[in-house]
Order: structure tokens, then C-alpha cells, then sequence
């Protein structure tokens, strides 16, 4: 049988006494009391039915993994890919602008998209003296990290459950110059092509 009582105690030394809950009950087949003194009979209630449906108190999270951890854990995976290093300057990068030891959890929508304000704002110098120009980087330079942290974060929720959720990271839209020159390159081989209708097709194109 389970139920809430109200008990008096008193602290060694002193004559007043204090009232505090507790409960009691059978708990797989063992007596079972518990109490604490700041305990008001709804608390005592709350943990007799915590303790009945064997409920566990919920632990606290720790800090998670670090970058630092995930970016090793990343280059673990990715050990067999023909540009990890490429990778893993994209992540020391990375770890400069966010800090090595910043729990993952805390790498948010809002950061990465004042770096991506960052990097779209930068500039660099292309040749030296008075022919160096200034150009601000390219929509591929500003989206290969943005890209590469993406796929981080993604893989620490999906497979390694390090996070809870994944941060919406929006990349910049690339010119789409490689296609324009494949289709160049098809258009020049059609028009060389022996094929009377296909060479036809390319002139009224």
C-alpha cells in the first residue's frame, strides 16, 4: 500500500520542531520511504508516483561534444575521401571562427549566419603592387565551409546523436558556368557532327 504522511522532525539541538511529507509504499515487493524537509505534500505525491511507475529523474545534459571532437570525428569518416585535406583546412577555418572548444549545441542559426555575413562582406587581393585589384569572394568560396559545416551538424544529429536539432543553413547561389560550358561543348560537337539532321538542329537552334 502507498501513501503521503505528514511526519514532524526536529534539527539536533533545538526544541522547535518542523513538519515535513514523506511517503511509503511497496515498491517490487521491498518497503520503500522517502522524505526530504522541503518536500509539500504535492511534492511528496509527485515523487510516490515517480517512484511507483519507477520513473527515472531526468539527468542533466552535459556540454556535448566539442567542434574540435566532431571535426576529428568528421575526418575519421571522411579518411578515404580524395579532398579531405581540403576538408580539414576548410576546418581549422572553421575552429578559428567558432572556437575549437565550442560545445557543437552551441553553434546556432543566428552565428553561422553572421559568418556567412562575414565572408560575404570579405575581400581579398588578387596580384601585387599597382596591378593588385580587390575582389570580394566568390559565391563557391563563401558556400564550401557553409556547406562543409552543414554536413557536420547533420552528421551529429543523424548518426552520431550529439545534437538535437540542425541549424537551417542557407548557401549562395553559384553561377551555373560549368553547365553553360558543357552545353557549349555539346552544341560545338553536334555541329561538327557527320549527322545532316542533328547539324540542322544546331543552326535553327
Amino acid at each position: 500500500m502507498a501513501r503521503v504522511n505528514q511526519r514532524l522532525w526536529k534539527i539536533p539541538g533545538q526544541r522547535t520542531k518542523r513538519k515535513a511529507w514523506d511517503f511509503t509504499a511497496q515498491i517490487n515487493g521491498k518497503p520503500v520511504r522517502r522524505y526530504k524537509a522541503e518536500w509539500t505534500q504535492d511534492d511528496a505525491e509527485a515523487e510516490l508516483a515517480k517512484a511507483v511507475l519507477q520513473i527515472e529523474p531526468e539527468k542533466p545534459k552535459g556540454p556535448g561534444i566539442t567542434l574540435a571532437q566532431a571535426a576529428d570525428r568528421y575526418l575519421a569518416t571522411k579518411a578515404r575521401k580524395r579532398t579531405v585535406e581540403a576538408d580539414r583546412r576548410q576546418l581549422d577555418l572553421l575552429k578559428a571562427e567558432f572556437g575549437a572548444e565550442t560545445p557543437l549545441a552551441e553553434i546556432t542559426a543566428s552565428r553561422i549566419s553572421e559568418y556567412k555575413a562575414k565572408r560575404l562582406a570579405a575581400v581579398r587581393t588578387i596580384g601585387e603592387g599597382e596591378a593588385a585589384v580587390e575582389r570580394r569572394l566568390t559565391a563557391a568560396a563563401v558556400n564550401r565551409p557553409l556547406a562543409l559545416v552543414r554536413h557536420l551538424l547533420r552528421l551529429a544529429h543523424e548518426e552520431w546523436e550529439a545534437i538535437d536539432n540542425v541549424p537551417r543553413i542557407r548557401l549562395e547561389k553559384e553561377p551555373q558556368g560549368r553547365l553553360r560550358w558543357l552545353i557549349t561543348r555539346l552544341l560545338d560537337a553536334a555541329a561538327k557532327s557527320r549527322n545532316k539532321e542533328l547539324r540542322a538542329a544546331v543552326i535553327v537552334a
